[in-house]
This record gives structure tokens, sequence and C-alpha cells, in this order.
């Protein structure tokens, strides 16, 4: 996370250690150090191939008022990962859930989860990590 703008408490990351494709439940606790009036999450994931980075997208939040100093939630449901057009290889990797705050369209802070994908029995499994060791 950007320490300076957002101080992040807790992830809550569910369902996890699923198939890559499953839905993606987010909680962050974090409370923000300066006013975002128009505080929008942005949510992707980061395929990383030997060589280069796609972005998925997963969704975004509505835009919601966050006070400085105040502890605040955001909670958002994403009905799943989609690869299609990806093979195989190219998903069992390691990746990145990336939630960026951004006010309006100016980015205010970011959380990286890296995602761990393996191949279990052909299916792609993800394991996604917090960067909060809690």
């Amino acid at each position: 996370a950007s320490e300076e703008k957002i101080e992040l408490h807790s992830i809550e990351i569910s369902p996890n250690n699923c198939p890559l494709g499953a839905p993606l439940n987010l909680k962050l606790g974090f409370t923000s150090k300066i006013v975002v009036n128009s505080g929008i999450w942005d949510i992707k994931y980061m395929v990383d191939m030997a060589s280069k980075r796609k972005l998925i997208e997963l969704g975004r939040t509505e835009p919601k008022l966050y006070e400085a100093g105040k502890a605040s939630q955001m909670e958002v449901s994403i009905p799943g990962i989609e690869t299609s057009g990806f093979k195989p290889h190219q998903l069992a990797n390691a990746g990145l859930v990336i939630a960026t705050l951004l006010d309006g369209e100016v980015e205010v802070a970011s959380v990286n989860m890296v995602t761990q994908v393996t191949k279990k029995d052909g299916e792609l499994f993800r394991t996604v990590y917090s960067p909060i060791d809690e």
C-alpha cells in the first residue's frame, strides 16, 4: 500500500485457495489520511507473463466520501476473474490482485495482493495473499 495516504488495517479475501475463475470478495479496512471526495476502488488482476504483463479489469466500487482520519471500509464482490484468451501456462504463475483507490480519476493509493496460481488436476487454483501479516 502507498503508505503516505492510507493506512491499511485489515484485508479479507474470500473465497481463497479456490479455482482461479471463482468469485472474489474483497473487504479492506483502512484509514485515509486525506479527504477523498469521490473515492472509487478500482480492482484489476495482473497476469505476469514472461515477456509482458496484462491487466484484467475486475470491477469498481461506487464513488464514496472517505473522511480523513476516520476508519473506513471498502467491500466489493466480483463475479469472477475472466481469463479466456489466456493459455493455462500463462496463468499458472504469480499474478497480482491490485486494488487502486481513486479520487475521481486521480490515484490516491494502491494495495497489491500477490496471487499464486497453481495447476491441480488440470484446473487452475488461486491463492491471494494479504500484504498485511495478520
